[in-house]
């Protein structure tokens, strides 16, 4: 049997299948390589502004938690998870991400939720993503060149919505345009956020300790924000009066682990590539080199930006700026938030700032995108089995791309934006990181642990290459699975008892909660109207999709 073949021997499937699925061929095309998905995964992650959240708020959640270490810690077990969804698209390579393997692996409804419960988070996180392009993307970069009027608008309401729609806009041009255009595009962005880090590296690699105060004075006085020497004193200061603590900076292992929750706001993320599957060449090489590559260039770049930082700002000033800025003590006035980026921009000349802004606004400005690129593969792929409506599976002869998809995915990313523009606490909080890993991440790590093993999916599995890869007796997918598994429950973990983090949020819990019920409603009633139609949908669950 071929690779992405039926999951069954039944004769009687080839037949049934013209029934079943929409049409015999998807129209998609397979443009992208190891490359394009290496950035792809990169870019997911976002080394720039992950990096950003990991060097503010890893020092805060774990106060004289080694950095480098925290990275080492999330890095090694998502290795695995990276290679798991790696894997298991090459088992199914198809575009629609885990929709189609967990469809087909565990269950049509586990499939349908999980991949529906992804896209109502990304409708909300579409209206926040494109935001960060004016705040705080652009609005850092004009306060740092002295443009304070134009980042006093860029931060506006007003600002907001037209900046964002303008990316979003700009996202749906490019998708409708095809891989070729999405090449490109992410290409660019990952260009410049390079520029960034290298640029960053060299005025890091070029200044001392004291070059940075006196940087950091000078700049702070502007705003009558204090100095350098008092945020360390009033930080250290708060965090033994407020919090009990007398932080020291050690490679202690149980001080790091609580590292690994804030570095898996970025780490955790390098598995939307697998959304194209159906679109990439040599998909087996291609997702082998580009999932788990990007999640190891994005930990080697904060390896090496951690320790230029701790070399020349100092961990004390990182902890103490992370607490002052945290808790909201009144000696930070600064009119942006604290960021790696813009401690090495106040030690640069003002073109070198203007590159640095401009790199950090190019780790954000793709992720509009990133959203409505891959919503739209799943739209495609639900209305190949019949849980959509047909025209979302439109595909553009010259263009290669399911136009209508997009059109309806950038229409409600539209909406979405408006309401953020125009009531920005509308969205305050709003996290689905508990519900994402305990759907999205845990059912791709479940598949990837029984798909050796299901009588029904044992064929799909040994027609593939990946059959061959075995540690011993034990199918090599199901180990990265487990590992995958136990990561995303010590995650869990952190997130369910340390609600600081974000992800322990009920409103988010109501959102998430009543997308699963009426997405559980919605599958079997649609299941329901195709049996009065005459097309029995599951059978569709018994094989893949068609290219």
């Amino acid at each position: 049997m071929q690779e992405g073949g039926d999951l069954s021997d039944s004769g009687s499937l080839a037949q049934a299948r013209k029934g079943v699925f929409l049409r015999e061929a998807t129209g998609l095309v397979r443009e992208a390589g190891w490359l394009d998905i290496l950035i792809f995964a990169s870019l997911n992650i976002s080394w720039g502004l992950s990096a950003w959240w990991y060097f503010l708020w890893g020092p805060y959640f774990a106060p004289g938690g080694n950095l480098h270490l925290g990275v080492l810690l999330t890095t090694i077990p998502m290795v695995f998870g990276a290679l798991a969804w790696s894997l298991l698209v090459t088992i199914a390579p198809r575009s629609g991400g885990d929709y189609v393997f967990v469809s087909r692996i565990l269950h049509p409804l586990l499939g349908f939720l999980s991949s529906f419960g992804w896209i109502v988070a990304n409708f909300v996180w579409i209206a926040v993503l494109p935001s960060y392009v004016a705040d705080p993307s652009l609005s850092t970069t004009f306060y740092l060149v002295g443009l304070n009027e134009w980042a006093d608008f860029v931060r506006s309401n007003v600002g907001i919505f037209l900046i964002g729609a303008l990316t979003i806009a700009l996202a749906a041009v490019v998708a409708m345009l095809g891989l070729k255009a999405f090449r490109v595009f992410q290409a660019a962005c990952f260009a410049l956020g390079l520029a960034m880090f290298a640029a960053i590296w060299a005025v890091l690699l070029g200044a001392t300790r004291e070059a940075f105060v006196a940087a950091w004075d000078s700049f702070s006085a502007a705003y009558g924000s204090a100095n350098y020497s008092a945020i360390v004193s009033e930080g250290l200061a708060h965090i033994r009066e407020a919090y009990g603590v007398n932080p020291t900076y050690t490679w202690d292992l149980w001080k790091a682990l609580p590292l690994m929750p804030v570095a898996a706001w970025g780490l955790l993320y390098p598995y939307l590539a697998a959304y194209v599957a159906g679109e990439t060449r040599d998909v087996r090489r291609s997702m082998l080199i580009g999932i788990p590559g990007g999640l190891l260039l994005t930990s080697v770049s904060w390896w090496i930006t951690g320790a230029l930082l701790e070399r020349v700002v100092g961990y004390d000033f990182l902890l103490a700026v992370a607490y002052v800025y945290g808790d909201g003590l009144g000696s930070y006035k600064l009119p942006f938030p604290p960021s790696y980026f813009a401690f090495a921009a106040m030690m640069a000349p003002l073109w070198l700032r203007w590159l640095i802004g401009i790199g950090f606004t190019a780790w954000v400005f793709y992720y509009a995108l990133y959203t409505i690129m891959p919503m739209s593969r799943i739209f495609l792929a639900w209305a190949f089995d019949r849980l959509a409506p047909s025209f979302l599976a439109d595909v553009s002869e010259r263009l290669h791309t399911p136009v209508k998809g997009i059109l309806v995915s950038t229409a409600l990313s539209l909406a979405m934006l408006t309401l953020y523009a125009l009531n920005p606490s509308y969205l305050t909080g709003f996290t689905a990181m508990i519900p994402q890993i305990a759907t999205t991440f845990m059912l791709t790590a479940v598949s990837a642990i029984v798909v050796p093993f299901r009588r029904k999916t044992k064929p799909m599995y040994e027609s593939s290459p990946v059959s061959g890869w075995k540690l011993g007796p034990l199918p090599f997918i199901s180990i990265c699975g487990a590992v995958y598994a136990a990561f995303l429950l010590v995650l869990l973990y952190y997130y369910f008892t340390n609600p600081g983090l974000g992800a322990l949020h009920v409103p988010s819990f109501i959102v998430m909660g009543a997308a699963y019920a009426v997405g559980t409603a919605y599958f079997y009633g649609v299941r329901a109207y195709r049996k009065r139609q005459g097309i029995d949908i599951d059978l569709a669950f018994r094989e893949l999709p068609p290219e």
